[in-house]
């Protein structure tokens, strides 16, 4: 094996090590909340789902084509800031 080739193969290591320190990082017992679900909490449509989700109001991830949304974010002080479009709530770059 060429000084390339190891150089290669150390970075590929390493970059597998972060990225297992980052996983560790992450609660695994986290729990979430489905599209239906969150319809529900907020007592919203789809739609309303979508365009809170697409404007960053929520926190998201989408897994295997489904949005999940992480339950411990969601208190009533968080909801009733949600439902009211409060700017400074949001989780993206617009918000700040």
């Amino acid at each position: 094996m060429g000084s390339k080739e190891f150089r290669l193969l150390m970075q590929a290591i390493n970059e597998v090590r972060q990225h297992l320190r980052m996983e560790q990082a992450v609660p695994h017992d986290e729990e979430f909340l489905d599209s239906h679900r969150m319809e529900r909490l907020l007592r919203c449509s789809p739609s309303k789902l979508y365009r809170l989700r697409k404007s960053g109001a929520i926190p998201c991830v989408l897994v295997g084509g489904r949005y999940l949304y992480p339950k411990k974010f969601f208190t009533q002080e968080v909801i009733r800031s949600i439902v009211q479009e409060d700017p400074s709530k949001r989780f993206d770059s617009y918000g700040s």
